[in-house]
């Protein structure tokens, strides 16, 4: 992790000799000839994102013996708490079309109060019997309540997007979409996320490239999660009345949408920092330094 954050900086910060005419945006001139203040074509922009949002646990599988598959837990709500740092590389392809990579890692972590732990004794032997009874006799003497599964996910991220903006004056809206794939190494799993926002607001622009934007908007958000493990990870007290065996869990965000609010600065055509809050049920806070080229 240290390692990614020295090279990244080093890469941004360090001094590129782009030339100005470049190839990019397609119809660049005739957009400028048009009176419109265009960015440099290529960016890279470090940022970091922390997040906590409810999620709902759509299911919890156990598996390695019958015993296992018989048992229901039932613990259907969870909260989640993470960030994220990533490496951003963008170029602007038409004035209003941009498109990036992302590059980065997450850590995250989901807590589920657990309601209850049952076994369904039907179809099992004799001595899965036993374990069945044990276990629906411990779940009535309540020796899982106030118990939680927690599952700690880390991994790195990566994943595109791209940009779709225009504007009327110092007005502007535009729409970003990306998908971003986490591999989950702690734990087998990964993480799947689809993003929309949509954002309006206007802009002032001052002498020296110096330029502030200030915007309102709205970010979809698909999460889909799918994690397994050993079973003694998930929940010990389980273990220790049934033995070894693995769980299978699949996670999803309760509320897809939810409200933002940001700016951008830019120092000069080159140097820039972002800072947006949202709001709801899901909250997030994201921070961003980038570099134009």
């Amino acid at each position: 992790m240290k390692k990614f954050l020295m090279l990244t900086l080093a890469v941004v910060s360090a001094p590129f000799s782009f030339a100005q005419d470049s190839f990019f945006p397609i119809w660049g001139e005739e957009a400028e000839a048009r009176g419109y203040t265009l960015p440099k074509p290529y960016g890279l922009s470090l940022s970091y994102m922390d997040m906590s949002n409810p999620i709902t646990v759509n299911s919890i599988g156990l598996t390695g013996a019958p015993l296992l598959e018989a048992i229901d837990v039932d613990a259907n709500k969870a909260d989640f708490s993470g960030s994220n740092i990533t490496l951003r590389g963008d170029v602007w392809i038409f004035p209003f079309l941009n498109v990036y990579g992302i590059l980065g890692y997450t850590r995250g972590e989901s807590k589920a109060p657990i309601n209850s732990v049952t076994c369904d004794p039907s179809g099992l032997n004799f001595g899965e019997l036993i374990a069945c009874g044990a276990l629906n006799t411990a779940n009535e003497l309540g020796a899982f309540e106030g118990q939680t599964f927690t599952l700690d996910m880390e991994g790195g991220t990566y994943g595109v997007g791209t940009t779709i903006a225009g504007g009327v004056g110092d007005w502007f809206a535009l729409v970003d979409m990306n998908y971003t794939y986490t591999s989950i190494k702690a734990i087998d799993g990964d993480i799947k996320t689809f993003v929309a926002a949509p954002r309006v607001g206007h802009r002032w622009q001052y002498d020296g490239g110096r330029e502030l934007r200030l915007w309102v908007g709205a970010m979809y958000q698909d999460v889909q999660q799918y994690l397994s493990g050993n079973i003694a990870d998930l929940i010990p007290e389980l273990a220790g009345i049934v033995g070894d065996g693995g769980f299978e869990v699949q996670q999803s965000a309760d509320d897809k949408w939810n409200g933002t609010a940001g700016f951008q600065y830019a120092f000069n055509r080159d140097w820039d920092i972002l800072f947006e809050a949202g709001f709801g049920s899901r909250e997030t806070l994201f921070v961003a330094l980038g570099r134009r080229f």
